[in-house]
């Protein structure tokens, strides 16, 4: 969870556990379709546990619930499915936690994004759903608008517009592909009224398309909230502690927590070896003892190579640095100008 990569792998996770539990069935299911891992099949009554079985067999995590037909309707999605004398119409389906809530009017957005606000309730009370519920569609999307501030005379203008492109999509798609590849550059602007819409055709005469976006969100008043994490549990870090007993440090990385890797700096002098560090070197041969508790950090950086590179400019930026020199063998010396005089 969390990985960009989720999304791909549970895809092919599912692809594959569909071929697969679908070859095992001794019968053609009627329709199978799947977003992501939401299923909707067409298939006999008596057959529905020999279906659900076979998809719980392929790995003993993995285990998928069913939902029947009810009053010859399910939902799916979006929309809610309806068996209608032999053949399935669709409606334009809202869950019960659905609140209604989009971006107020008298919010600080640009007119563009309140109008595409009425669009998207548009296409979805209309595409999703059977004509003979389009007229009550509307209807709701009017209470929506009402219930965001969206004044009648704002709001019907788009919801006339926007039914109309819906009726001559062809045309309009076509239309509006001519229109877009003659403004194929687009620059983003901070949004600020009354000033931003007077840039819109400005920039239209150059060939840009103006996309705004919004400066001021409430992550920037309220955060995260998270709380904050103490130092020594920090990784993908670049850390620095000093001598105790002279003007000397010692600069490093690492990518694992740092007081991991700070135990293993004092263990290294703890150990009868001749093998030591230059850590423990300097702590052995001058009798100096580090700061252990004061340790700082320079950087924190996850990628191994950006860390490394960061390691050797701090430690090229500190010239009473012990490191040895092949901690920063790796830097081109065309930099040290650049690096010992900033």
């Amino acid at each position: 969870m969390g990985s960009p990569l989720s999304p791909i792998v549970a895809d092919m996770v599912m692809e594959d556990l569909e071929v697969h539990c679908l070859n095992l069935l001794d019968f053609n299911v009627i329709t199978f379709l799947r977003y992501i891992d939401d299923t909707f099949a067409i298939l006999p009554n008596d057959r529905v546990q020999d279906v659900v079985d076979a998809f719980n067999s392929y790995h003993p995590r993995l285990k998928f619930t069913y939902e029947l037909e009810n009053d010859n309707s399910i939902n799916f999605l979006d929309t809610t499915v309806i068996r209608d004398d032999n053949r399935l119409i669709t409606n334009w389906y809202r869950k019960p936690t659905f609140s209604g809530l989009y971006v107020n009017y008298f919010s600080g957005h640009s007119v563009k994004h309140k109008s595409n606000v009425v669009k998207g309730l548009v296409d979805r009370a209309l595409l999703l759903s059977d004509s003979r519920y389009h007229e009550s569609n509307i209807e709701i999307v009017r209470s929506i608008l009402s219930n965001n501030c969206y004044p009648v005379k704002f709001a019907n203008r788009i919801l006339k517009e926007r039914i109309r492109e819906i009726e001559y999509r062809d045309v309009v798609t076509t239309n509006e592909k001519i229109k877009n590849s003659e403004l194929n550059r687009f620059i983003k602007l901070p949004y600020v009224k009354n000033i931003s819409e007077t840039l819109v055709d400005s920039f239209k005469r150059y060939g840009f398309r103006v996309v705004f976006t919004m400066p001021k969100k409430l992550d920037c008043i309220i955060g995260r909230r998270k709380d904050k994490l103490d130092d020594e549990k920090k990784n993908c870090v670049v850390y620095k502690f000093d001598c105790a007993n002279c003007e000397s440090c010692y600069i490093g990385q690492t990518k694992r927590h740092l007081k991991t890797r700070i135990d293993e700096h004092m263990s290294n002098i703890r150990k009868n070896s001749d093998n030591h560090s230059v850590v423990s070197r300097h702590r052995l041969n001058d009798n100096h003892e580090f700061k252990w508790r004061d340790v700082s950090i320079l950087h924190q950086e996850s990628n191994v190579k950006n860390r490394e590179i960061a390691e050797m400019f701090h430690i090229k930026r500190h010239n009473n640095a012990i490191n040895s020199m092949r901690d920063t063998e790796n830097l081109p010396s065309i930099y040290d100008n650049i690096l010992t005089n900033t």
